[in-house]
């Protein structure tokens, strides 16, 4: 079960259509060369609100780190 539509194509609609949603753990894993910044739930969000939040689906932020500096 899940939707054929892209990730732009959900978000613009603010619909999941069947969308499928990641684990904190699976979002660790798939972002594993990064920093977590942060990461929480979504908060819900009104049918008639220009933004998109649902309360079972997690929202998070990664970070890459800047390179070490550079040697001769």
């Amino acid at each position: 079960m899940g939707s054929e539509l892209s990730d732009r194509e959900l978000y613009r609609s603010s619909r999941l259509h069947g969308g499928l949603a990641y684990t904190p753990e699976s979002l660790r894993r798939i972002f594993g060369g990064l920093t977590e910044v942060e990461s929480r739930r979504m908060h819900d969000e009104p049918d008639d609100s220009p933004h998109f939040g649902e309360p079972f689906l997690w929202t998070a932020l990664f970070r890459r780190d800047a390179p070490g500096p550079l040697r001769d």
